[in-house]
């Protein structure tokens, strides 16, 4: 990119962008994922709505593909792209909390730490990722689980409307009354429709919660894992459970003989503690006399973020599924894949599914399977030093091993970008592809957005000569 190139890019996103070869490129280029290295031919970082649209339009003039960054926290690293104009929305955060009506309005580039501290000053909340340098916009393009997902929807569920501006340059306000195509599309559909600037959500409240861990042995996991099962089946939509084999970090909660070796965790958060919902979790905390039982009222924040953990870069892989109940031969397979991690950092969980986001009807949103009880995360990662840990061929090996009981996946939020066209298909199904490329065709004919769980738009018919 030559010299009157670049002034045009900057004069367009009204800000300094950053080429191969400048002091801050190296930097602006960087993702998360550690083993992702690609190189942008240019990234910029505007402040304004009009600095985006004037970035998408320089690169959509030129025939440009355009890689959106929110938090850049993708595990396929999609915020960042080869021989692509990386539109890096970090300072757009602008977050704005209106307490009485229980509504949120956040920025394209907001993470969910910034926005969970800002709903929670009025004691509200909307689902959303326990990372808090997950990207807010990301997590609701591709549907969005958390804590929260049981008792109140998926991230997507609660979004009202979005503004969103288009490879055209046009900004449209996406509504159930307002471009409902496109509203639509964009609730797990992915970042396949333009750049969202903004978001508008549904708040509920959210203070205390009743949450915490129950960590066992891992000799125990087997029979932790079917008695975790036993009481997902019983859980009110307000009780969130995970399931994580891992190994256990050097955390002061652990104890010393179980540090550095594998162990099963359970964690848990009731956000309405109830009769039932107490009997439940008693339960978890009796069962096998686990050396960690700590289950107790918490601040959501501290749910959120808890105390000491931090998320740095690393390596890292992964495989995703939806999944029925656990039984007895899907267990031994979780078990003994889990048991020869690729590095300390891999672990496999389970989230319990359900609930709220369960029972919202298949064709309301992309997001499939939502009958599914499980969802299974392998994560195969690792520290950025550790470059011998083998972590696609642990995902590989894990996702051979499950593959028998899988109902459908992977999960968008999850994909690695090595995903075929048809693999992608076939994740949402067929009908709702072919619902989102048509969509895709109206807003996106030339694919400029296409570093996503990509979905190809539809060949423009050619012009009829009668």
């Amino acid at each position: 990119m030559n010299s009157a190139v670049r002034s045009a890019l900057s004069r367009a996103a009204r800000v300094p962008c950053a080429l191969p070869g400048d002091p801050g490129y190296e930097t602006a280029r960087a993702v998360w994922n550690t083993d992702v290295r690609r190189a942008p031919l240019a990234v910029v970082r505007p402040a304004t709505v009009a600095g985006v649209r004037g970035a998408v339009r320089f690169a959509a003039d030129r025939g440009l593909p355009v890689a959106v960054r929110g938090g850049g926290h993708s595990l396929a690293g999609f915020g960042t792209a080869d021989d692509a104009v990386v539109l890096d929305l970090g300072a757009l955060v602008g977050i704005e909390v209106d307490a009485r009506a229980r509504t949120l309005t956040v920025g394209g580039g907001a993470v969910w730490g910034q926005v969970d501290e800002a709903t929670q000053r009025s004691g509200l909340a909307v689902t959303g990722a326990d990372v808090p340098s997950v990207g807010v916009g990301g997590t609701t393009v591709g549907g969005g689980f958390g804590w929260l997902h049981r008792a109140a929807g998926m991230t997507c569920d609660n979004l009202l409307s979005a503004e969103v501006l288009t490879a055209a340059g046009e900004t449209l306000t996406a509504a159930p009354d307002s471009h409902s195509d496109l509203y639509w599309a964009l609730r797990g559909g992915g970042g396949n429709y333009g750049v969202v600037t903004a978001f508008r959500f549904r708040l509920r409240p959210v203070a205390t919660v009743v949450s915490g861990t129950v960590l066992h042995a891992f000799d125990r996991a087997a029979d932790v894992l079917l008695h975790y099962q036993d009481v997902c089946d019983r859980a009110p939509d307000h009780l969130a459970l995970r399931a994580t084999l891992l190994t256990a970090p050097p955390a002061p909660f652990v104890p010393p003989e179980l540090r550095g070796g594998p162990v099963v965790m359970i964690g848990v958060a009731d956000f309405a503690p109830s009769p039932g919902s107490e009997r439940l979790i008693a339960e978890l905390c009796g069962f096998g006399t686990p050396p960690v039982a700590d289950v107790r009222p918490r601040p959501y924040l501290e749910l959120q973020q808890p105390p000491g953990r931090t998320v740095e870069a690393m390596r890292a892989h992964g495989h995703s599924a939806f999944l029925g109940r656990l039984d007895e031969r899907l267990v031994k397979v979780l078990v003994e894949t889990a048991g020869q991690p690729p590095s300390p950092l891999a672990m496999i969980q389970l989230q319990l599914l359900g609930g709220v986001a369960g029972r919202v009807p298949a064709d309301a949103t992309p997001v499939p399977h939502r009958d599914a009880v499980q969802l299974l995360g392998v994560n195969a990662l690792a520290a950025r030093q550790n470059r011998t840990a083998g972590l696609a061929g642990w995902t590989k090996a894990a996702a051979d091993a499950v593959r028998p009981y899988v109902r459908g996946g992977p999960y968008v939020n999850f994909v690695t970008g090595e995903e075929t066209a048809d693999q992608i298909r076939t994740a949402y199904g067929a009908d709702t592809y072919d619902r989102l490329a048509a969509v895709k065709s109206v807003h996106d004919p030339e694919n400029v957005f296409r570093f996503n769980a990509n979905i190809v738009p539809r060949p423009l018919r050619p012009p009829n000569p009668n």
